[in-house]
């Protein structure tokens, strides 16, 4: 986590109109990742109404290079970039590694979570992805998932260390009948409106419509236009995988898939591994570093220093 150096003390926020608060709640929420934002990101991302025109400058925030930011901030700019950069790659894999797997029996959706959604990730970091799974295949899915990423060279282990670079995480599965994540924060509500869609357009809107929860706090967020990486054929050819899989004899599997996953997690879990996994009949959250209490903490923490003073 970015730590703020040498940035010059908020002024109290009381007596400011609310537009000036929103901006403020905003970009605060983005400082603590030090990630200035463009106009249309300000807007997208506010935390409370906010009209199309955003000053430039303000008491507590200043822009240049069309990004926005509170004051003292201007270095991220310079670092943005960077981050954006050491992306680049990292996004293409993403990419290319959604669309082949749409060939595995029950994927139905594939996005990227954490800093590479919005393009911000360091070199050293690994790739996220959140998979839905065909209702009823949630272990089936995983163990096939997670086995074609090995065969491919791709799947991050999980040997405690602190970097893997450009490896894939496959860290969140959810049961296309059951969508709703429960965790109604202000960090999952940006978590889910910053990912970043790959695969599967139709289970997508479906998860956007079960967590509409995130309005509540991101009222002007909408989803963007973004290219699914959802080929015909691919389909197809998952479509023929997953009749060796239908009724009965799937159900078995993925029954028996689950008896021995959750015994693995449990005795990883015995032994202080997987301290963060969340796990239900329909979904399975792995979180190795779980920040939602750290994020949602120091925001509250730090918009209660300027709104109470």
């Amino acid at each position: 986590m970015f730590t703020v150096q040498n940035a010059p003390p908020l002024p109290p926020l009381n007596g400011a109109p609310p537009r000036d608060r929103a901006i403020v709640a905003t970009l605060l929420y983005f400082d603590i990742f030090s990630f200035p934002l463009r106009a249309e990101e300000l807007l997208r991302y506010a935390h409370e109404y906010l009209a199309d025109d955003v000053p430039h400058h303000g008491e507590w925030w200043e822009s240049r290079d069309a990004f926005w930011f509170l004051k003292g901030r201007a270095h991220y700019i310079e670092r943005r970039a960077q981050l954006n950069s050491a992306s680049v790659e990292k996004l293409q894999r993403a990419r290319k590694f959604a669309r082949l797997l749409q060939i595995v029996p029950g994927v139905r959706y594939i996005g990227v979570t954490g800093s590479l959604a919005m393009s911000s990730a360091v070199p050293e970091d690994d790739i996220d992805f959140l998979v839905i799974a065909a209702k009823n295949r949630l272990w089936l899915t995983r163990a096939l998932v997670l086995s074609a990423l090995m065969a491919w060279g791709v799947k991050r282990p999980d040997d405690g260390r602190d970097e893997y670079p450009n490896l894939i995480c496959a860290n969140i599965f959810l049961s296309e009948n059951d969508l709703y994540v429960p965790d109604e924060n202000l960090f999952i509500a940006h978590e889910i409106c910053q990912m970043l869609p790959l695969l599967g357009e139709k289970t997508y809107h479906d998860f956007l419509n079960a967590n509409a929860w995130v309005r509540n706090f991101l009222p002007q967020w909408n989803p963007a236009r973004v290219e699914f990486q959802d080929r015909a054929s691919f389909r197809n050819a998952q479509r023929a995988f997953e009749v060796a899989f239908a009724n009965g004899v799937g159900t078995r599997i993925d029954r028996e898939l689950a008896r021995r996953q959750l015994k693995r997690i449990e005795s990883k879990h015995a032994r202080g591994h997987n301290t963060n996994v969340k796990i239900t009949p329909t979904q399975l959250r792995f979180h190795a570093r779980d920040l939602s209490d750290y994020v949602v903490n120091t925001f509250n923490a730090r918009w209660r220093a300027i709104s109470e003073q």
